[in-house]
């Protein structure tokens, strides 16, 4: 079974994205979803394959069969399959890198209990949307937070060197909503993050909105001596990518990429 995934580009910078197989159904099986993430990363998909056998040895990937018996993959599995091929070099070293990254928990005045892959499986979930365009023209006034930030939209922090193995990693997840408004929240260990910048007006009810933090001056600050450190960023249109190809479906959005 051959998979084909087919791109429009328009220039009001519509993308239309459909994964189909040869019998014109959608199915992503997590062999599929390997493939599918291997090529929005820029990996190979022999790679993706490699990290894809380690956590689901580690029980983070649903495995019920081959063929039509296989299970149907979803915006978890890519969550966490896109955490651990961002996060580690090696596949060996995949089941570590979720263990570190997974559970972080946003940082905030309010408490939650959704961590990372959950935050990010929403995110991809969502994916592709529609994105009113920018208004530009006088008395309008513009989208809140800016869009070309939003467009790595997800980073991994993570000490390198000698005795790095107790210090706290960080997670920055950056999205779009709908109306064009550019969100940002920092994600780290339980108990530990304090949130910094604004609390903003268009931020709901139950979510602290930290679009007026500086995010990598803020991760680093909660490091008390340590001055070594790797970012890992995955960019907008790889999670579009992925979004996409679970829904199986033509999904155009205006203006996502502005």
């Amino acid at each position: 079974m051959a998979l084909k995934i087919h791109w429009h580009n328009r220039s009001t910078e519509v993308i239309s994205c459909r994964l189909t197989t040869d019998s014109g159904g959608s199915v992503v099986s997590s062999r599929e979803l390997a493939d599918v993430v291997g090529d929005a990363l820029g990996i190979s998909r022999a790679s993706a394959q490699l990290h894809l056998k380690t956590i689901r040895a580690g029980g983070q990937i649903l495995f019920a069969g081959y063929g039509r018996a296989a299970a149907e993959m979803t915006s978890l599995e890519a969550a966490r399959l896109v955490l651990a091929c961002a996060g580690s070099t090696f596949a060996k070293d995949s089941m570590e890198v979720l263990k570190r990254f997974a559970h972080l928990r946003p940082a905030g005045t309010k408490k939650s209990s959704i961590g990372l892959e959950q935050f990010l499986s929403a995110r991809i979930a969502e994916l592709p949307m529609y994105v009113q365009p920018e208004q530009r023209e006088r008395g309008l006034g513009r989208s809140f937070g800016s869009r070309r930030l939003a467009q790595t939209a997800l980073q991994l922090y993570e000490p390198i060197g000698e005795k790095v193995e107790e210090l706290p990693r960080f997670a920055v997840v950056r999205w779009l909503e709908e109306k064009g408004h550019s969100k940002l929240k920092i994600f780290g260990p339980a108990m530990r993050l304090v949130a910094r910048g604004r609390h903003s007006a268009n931020a709901p009810a139950d979510e602290d909105d930290l679009s007026g933090a500086g995010e990598f001056h803020h991760v680093l600050g909660q490091y008390s001596d340590h001055r070594l450190f790797q970012v890992r960023a995955v960019g907008r249109t790889a999670l579009i990518e992925i979004g996409a190809a679970l829904k199986g479906a033509t999904a155009d959005y205006g203006n996502g990429t502005g």
